[in-house]
């Protein structure tokens, strides 16, 4: 009886867990671009320092490098004084050999205050891989943070965007950030909590862990900024839809994408854009081709083969076709060049005309609507898209920093990798990438 109680709350959490939605617009917001990667690790460790009640982190991964273990010990200081720490993440090697938090090194808990460390185990029947790949990071209710950086060194080495939020739309990151930890942890429920001498336990252990949608903590009256703005969450939750559903390859492209599905409606004359790699799905390749078929002006900044090195030149080289493809159709690439303090473009930031921006961990390409589960904050700012404007343009233009690519120029490169394109490109390999990029 204990064990079907036990099931029948992972099934709840997961029911409750899959009631997705597209968050209303909300008024009043003051957004702060963190445009330098060091200034916004330090910002973050001062947060933590001042937190009061809680803090709750959603990281991709979270490695052993010199930013998290300093994290990792001013979290351990706060959960000391009483605050309520909560990291979720997928399980790739971090600073945690455990599901709930003892871990090694330096984060460990210090009181009797909520201290969680909750992985996601990537694969499943469905999929070679599955990744919480959001970037969050809230204190008290009260300011959110998303972006591209992981919690890793490597965000130093990374040309990248965050963006902290204050008012009404940071109870929007925390709500979705409630359903995914309460969805993780109903799987760990499923996949631990199945022995019967240890059961009950086990439930309450992880049941510790979880917090109300009722609580004022948690989700408190926002600020209201009389010289605010207007933004709105959007995510996309790749896991559950996994889950819920069951999808083969097919079906993972073809789903349901809150961000990508809201982007693609968008119009504009202007589309400055920063792009990992270059591989679309087809919505977001036809929406590509329709606005450049209309006279639309489409620019992205994307990594080169030499700063696709530094992360991986086998998503480069599998996106050559691609981009050759869309440039012939008259999109503008230019390829960031690695010969400087930021070695290569992590960024995902779309500036559409004078006001309309989307700041995320949403790459707008097959692996963030297949796999992965992603957030954006969509922010209607002229004087945002004008800063974000002035930096890609700036960027466009510095040939020390951005190159313009040339059909030329990327049919070298295409014929010069040309056995392994074609080898990459096979079915078994194709999958596997699609699902990684």
């Amino acid at each position: 009886m204990t064990k079907i109680l036990g099931l029948l709350l992972f099934t709840i959490l997961m029911m409750n867990s899959a009631m997705a939605k597209v968050y209303d617009h909300t008024e009043g917001n003051k957004l702060t671009l963190l445009e330098d990667p060091a200034a916004s690790a330090e910002y973050k460790m001062e947060l933590i320092r001042n937190a009061k009640h809680h803090i709750n982190i959603l990281t991709f991964f979270w490695d052993n490098s010199t930013i998290p273990e300093r994290m990792a010990i001013e979290l351990s200081k706060a959960n000391a004084r009483g605050v309520e720490v909560r990291i979720l993440t997928t399980f790739v090697p971090t600073l945690s050999t455990d599901v709930m938090g003892v871990g090694r090194k330096n984060l460990k808990a210090e009181s009797d205050a909520t201290f969680a460390y909750v992985s996601l185990t990537p694969g499943a029947k469905f999929s070679l891989t599955h990744n919480l790949h959001e970037k969050v990071f809230i204190v008290d209710g009260e300011k959110a943070i998303i972006g591209g950086r992981n919690i890793s060194d490597s965000s130093l080495r990374g040309k990248d965007m965050e963006v902290q939020m204050e008012g009404p739309v940071v109870n929007q990151v925390q709500d979705h950030y409630k359903k995914m930890f309460d969805f993780v942890t109903g799987l760990k429920i499923k996949s631990s909590c199945v022995r019967e001498d240890i059961i009950d336990e086990c439930i309450a252990k992880f049941k510790k862990t979880m917090f109300s949608l009722e609580d004022k903590k948690y989700f408190p009256d926002q600020k209201i900024y009389e010289d605010g703005v207007d933004a709105r969450i959007i995510s996309h939750e790749a896991l559950i839809h996994q889950y819920k559903r069951g999808m083969n390859k097919q079906q993972r492209l073809l789903q349901e994408d809150d961000i990508l599905d809201t982007v693609i409606k968008f119009d504009f004359k202007k589309l400055r854009a920063y792009n990992y790699f270059i591989i679309p799905t087809a919505r977001w390749r036809s929406f590509l081709e329709k606005n450049l078929a209309a006279g639309n002006s489409i620019d992205m900044i994307t990594n080169s083969l030499e700063s696709a090195k530094f992360s991986s030149n086998w998503g480069y080289i599998y996106s050559i076709p691609d981009v050759i493809d869309l440039m012939k159709k008259g999109l503008e690439v230019y390829q960031w060049q690695r010969n400087q303090k930021l070695n290569y473009v992590h960024e995902k930031v779309l500036i559409f005309d004078d006001e309309h921006v989307i700041i995320g961990s949403h790459n707008f390409g097959t692996g963030s609507t297949g796999v992965s589960d992603e957030i954006v904050v969509e922010v209607k700012s002229r004087a945002i898209a004008a800063r974000l404007t002035e930096v890609f343009d700036a960027e466009k233009m510095d040939p020390k920093i951005t190159q313009k690519a040339t059909l030329e120029s990327l049919g070298a490169e295409e014929s010069k990798y040309s056995r392994m394109i074609k080898y990459i490109r096979t079915k078994a390999l194709s999958s596997f990438l699609f699902e990684i990029y």
